[in-house]
């Protein structure tokens, strides 16, 4: 999984790296689970749980305005990751 740097993470957000990070490591997780013959979980599911997981990991509850924006930063990245793995067009950012 992705390590989070939390000084940085805001600005990671902002600049799109937080994203390009988890959409790679994603890939190479979904296209291992799909090679094993199993279903991926929508994207939705994986980023909720990828969320609470990133969220947990704080010092401190995230404000809620990040955490907004690392929830949609997740999404997107886990839409993008599918769509990959299954050669489907990419979707627009």
């Amino acid at each position: 999984m992705i390590d989070v740097d939390y000084e940085t993470l805001e600005n990671e957000i902002e600049n799109g790296l937080f994203r390009q990070r988890l959409e790679e490591e994603l890939v190479r997780g979904f296209r291992a689970i799909q090679q094993h013959g199993e279903r991926l979980p929508t994207a939705s599911h994986y980023a909720s749980q990828i969320a609470e997981i990133v969220n947990r990991g704080a010092s401190a509850p995230l404000n809620p305005e990040l955490a907004f924006n690392l929830y949609q930063e997740i999404l997107l990245a886990c839409e993008q990751a599918r769509a990959e793995v299954f050669g489907e067009a990419p979707l627009s950012s």
